[in-house]
């Protein structure tokens, strides 16, 4: 299959075209994405949004900001989501839980106190190609799935919170691809490096989702 190469140099405006050639957008923005990363066109994406059908959120925090996700972190390629705790949260791809934490009460809003990067809850489910989704900051025994359990793609998987290092209720969220490290056996959502992402049931975004001071009206969630 050809590859076809589609270069942004300021900012992240552009009509990716339908044919049958695999999409690679390398987006050499500064500021907005990440310089230099590969994401695979949207609707080549085999990944749905982690979110329920007919819904709209905002990012609240994109891939290579200045914040948290800062560029060549370990989850540089990470989306903050913002949404009210409680929000059902979908698998964005089936596979197998891997792990969960949900023991930890939610934060108080504004509260957003490194010490407690430790003390988020979290499922994480591992995919047949090899990569781990982690879904971040849930709310206290909100997964609604166990370690062992086969999940599919859409499904609901947990409820959404304000637990650990979060300065208010949101989703975070990543794929991860572990190199160096057993999953099974080493893995922790923040010891292996994101990895670029896309999904294929919302609107154009083949850098990737954009925060809201450039997609202010959020994604919505479409069929798949």
């Amino acid at each position: 299959m050809k590859k076809k190469l589609l270069l942004l140099l300021l900012v992240p405006i552009f009509s990716c075209s339908s044919d049958d050639e695999e999409t690679i957008c390398i987006d050499l923005s500064l500021g907005v994405n990440c310089s230099g990363a590969e994401y695979i066109k949207n609707s080549d994406s085999s990944y749905v949004l982690p979110w329920e059908i007919g819904k709209t959120f905002r990012i609240g925090q994109g891939n290579c900001t200045n914040g948290s996700h800062s560029e060549g972190s370990y989850n540089q390629f990470a989306y903050d989501i913002s949404m009210p705790i409680g929000t059902n949260i979908h698998a964005i791809h089936s596979g197998v839980v891997l792990r969960v934490v949900e023991n930890f009460d939610d934060v108080e809003d504004g509260v957003n106190d490194v010490s407690l990067i430790d003390e988020a809850n979290f499922i994480e489910i591992e995919h047949s190609d090899g990569t781990i989704a982690s879904y971040v900051h849930l709310t206290k025994n909100g997964a609604l799935k166990r370690v062992g359990d086969i999940v599919i793609q859409g499904e609901a998987i947990a409820l959404s919170g304000n637990s650990g290092w979060s300065s208010g209720p949101h989703l975070h969220f990543q794929l991860n691809k572990c190199i160096d490290t057993d999953p099974r056996e080493n893995y922790t959502w923040y010891s292996c490096n994101s990895i670029p992402l896309t999904f294929k049931n919302t609107s154009e975004h083949c850098f990737g989702l954009l925060d809201y001071n450039f997609k202010p009206e959020g994604y919505t969630a479409n069929s798949f």
